[in-house]
């Protein structure tokens, strides 16, 4: 059978990120109250349309400099960084992520290929074994739908299957490598419900990760839609 790597996406594909992002409302709403929160989030936004990407790291940095000290002491700035640093990314994983990345790799190589700013995204896979689960194969980029030669020469194969949560994503890589890519579509998180732009449709689709065990590997090589 011809080789076969997967490229994986982690946040809402691997990690429950939608989720990740609810418990840290939480604590920021207590710790910093409501009005402060929002303040966090209007500059989570801001960061995220500015540079097109998630940036934890940035968006924090942002959020100081624009809270005076008589509205946000340091003390209480740096217990909420803390808990960006610190966060049990480990326990929003998917149920049985790492037992689908193993049955994954017994079939073809597992690669991690994740958006999202360089150095949080990072810690969020290596914090959540993820990184471990893969032996170390991650690739990070802003937008790694640009990066497709670099990333197939990296990890050459005579197929490739990506698996994603966002169909735009998943469109355009198609559109890129055409029957080289297997696209596998995961049906959680904020994209599950969202439609498919025009003329596309996933060529795997599941309602959740840990489903992909059940599938044949000749499954991810030929366009038919299981669900």
């Amino acid at each position: 059978m011809p080789t076969l790597t997967f490229w994986i996406d982690v946040d809402n594909t691997l990690l429950a990120n939608d989720d990740v992002k609810q418990r840290q409302d939480d604590f920021l709403q207590s710790e910093l109250g409501p009005e402060l929160t929002k303040r966090y989030w209007d500059a989570y936004e801001q960061v995220r349309k500015e540079k097109g990407v998630v940036d934890i790291p940035f968006t924090l940095r942002r959020f100081r400099e624009q809270i005076p000290h008589s509205e946000l002491d340091d003390y209480t700035y740096r217990h909420a960084h803390s808990m960006f640093d610190n966060f049990p990314f480990y326990n929003f994983l998917y149920p049985e992520a790492l037992e689908t990345l193993q049955a994954l790799n017994r079939i073809g190589t597992t690669v991690i290929v994740s958006d999202g700013d360089l150095n949080y995204q990072a810690e969020k896979i290596l914090n959540s074994a993820v990184a471990e689960a893969v032996g170390g194969r991650v690739l990070l980029y802003i937008h790694k739908q640009h990066h497709l030669e670099e990333i197939m020469q990296r990890y050459p194969a005579d197929h490739y299957a990506m698996i994603d949560d966002k169909p735009q994503i998943l469109a355009d890589m198609k559109k890129l490598l055409g029957d080289k890519l297997t696209t596998v579509f995961v049906k959680q998180g904020k994209y599950a419900n969202a439609g498919f732009p025009e003329g596309f449709i996933p060529d795997v689709s599941v309602e959740h990760l840990k489903d992909l065990q059940q599938l044949p590997a000749s499954q991810f090589y030929n366009s038919t839609t299981a669900s």
